[in-house]
């Protein structure tokens, strides 16, 4: 078997087995046009046949994986995790020292995938469409700084990206303000994610550390980290 980038020409094979995951479809075909265009997709071949795909991409010193999906009928044959070690030795070589992901509560072979690997969770999440929020006070300079430290040292220096919440990584005060001003409302929250209750400023899916907030809840995910 083969890991290797993504081509344009994988794109119709990946959409066929990505299609529908679940019994509510998924989201993988949608994006990872735009995963290939970025350079960010990666494919496992097997005998010519496309048969899983994946996305990394490098956020400060962390390489987050992501979308990891699998042909049906080579599933609990190991490609999986080939792919998953592929991508370690990717994130090795792109300098990275840490790679983290994300996967939902409820989803037990994939936890139990990236904990033979080597991954251990380190944060809880939740996720979904928020509360419409009341106005909230935005924090600018040193103050947006330190209330960010502070946040960011009850998690381990963990967060999720302001503007894509489904992106989580070891995070600094400046990464996330280079992307987001931090407000506080029901806790602090930072674009589209929360340090709080889902109550925030912003449309769009969020992600936070509690489940309360949320006009739509998704469900609880489990954050898990990798040291490289």
């Amino acid at each position: 078997m083969i890991v290797r980038k993504a081509r344009p020409e994988d794109v119709p094979a990946v959409a066929e087995f990505t299609r529908n995951t679940w019994e509510w479809g998924d989201y993988v075909h949608r994006e990872f046009p735009g995963w290939v265009a970025d350079g960010t997709a990666y494919v496992a071949e097997l005998d010519g046949v496309v048969v899983a795909a994946a996305r990394m991409l490098v956020v400060g010193d962390t390489a987050y994986f992501q979308g990891l999906r699998v042909r049906p009928e080579y599933r609990r044959r190991g490609v999986g995790k080939a792919v998953t070690e592929h991508l370690i030795d990717e994130a090795r070589g792109a300098g990275a020292s840490l790679a983290t992901l994300i996967v939902a509560e409820w989803n037990k072979p994939s936890i139990s995938l990236v904990q033979k690997v080597g991954f251990e969770p380190v944060l809880e999440l939740w996720g979904g469409v928020p509360e419409r929020a009341e106005p909230s006070r935005c924090l600018e300079g040193r103050e947006a700084e330190e209330a960010l430290e502070e946040a960011l040292g009850r998690t381990g220096g963990f967060a999720c990206l302001p503007d894509d919440p489904w992106i989580c990584v070891r995070a600094t005060a400046g990464l996330l303000l280079e992307r987001a001003r931090p407000c506080v409302g029901d806790g602090l929250y930072v674009g589209r994610f929360s340090f709080g209750s889902a109550k925030v400023g912003s449309q769009g899916d969020v992600t936070a550390l509690r489940p309360e907030g949320f006009a739509k809840l998704y469900g609880k995910y489990i954050l898990f980290a990798y040291r490289l």
